[in-house]
């Protein structure tokens, strides 16, 4: 008991977003890939994951997101890998308004002993700057346009 170490899960019938690529298979156009997309996306805006790249992201069968490798994440960089209204132009409402609502205590309970210290405020300061890249881009092209259903 006490002592750190790391955990690992071994998913089956899985490809590689470089798999899918090289097979030039293409990728599902549906509202719920769209939404898992964008989360995947915002999450690694918040966790300011610098090492996202195409052996990270896994798909199932049924086209479900898996991130492996947060290795180079929950740190104090202040990066948005996704720049928003660029490659991250949207965002579905229930998990914006979660974001929103993200504090520090809720970070603390939850991830504080497992980050290095200022990797809690500088998840709220990049949270903070999602929050309002995203206001300011539905003032722009419309909520309807950025929050999707």
């Amino acid at each position: 008991m006490g002592q750190k170490g790391s955990l690992q899960i071994w998913t089956e019938n899985v490809r590689m977003l470089k798999e899918i690529k090289a097979e030039k298979i293409a990728l599902p156009v549906s509202l719920e890939f769209s939404r898992q997309l964008a989360r995947q996306r915002v999450y690694d805006n918040l966790v300011a994951n610098i090492d996202e790249n195409e052996t990270n992201l896994m798909f199932d069968a049924q086209w479900n997101i898996i991130k492996v490798d947060c290795s180079r994440c929950f740190t104090n960089v202040m990066t948005l890998p996704f720049e928003i209204g660029k490659v991250a132009n949207r965002i579905d409402r229930p998990f914006f308004d979660r974001i929103k609502a993200l504090d520090r205590e809720t970070l603390r309970r939850e991830i504080g002993d497992f980050v290095e210290g200022g990797a809690v405020d500088a998840i709220l300061a990049r949270r903070d700057d999602v929050v309002k890249k995203f206001e300011k881009l539905a003032k722009e092209k419309g909520e309807a346009q950025v929050f999707l259903p």
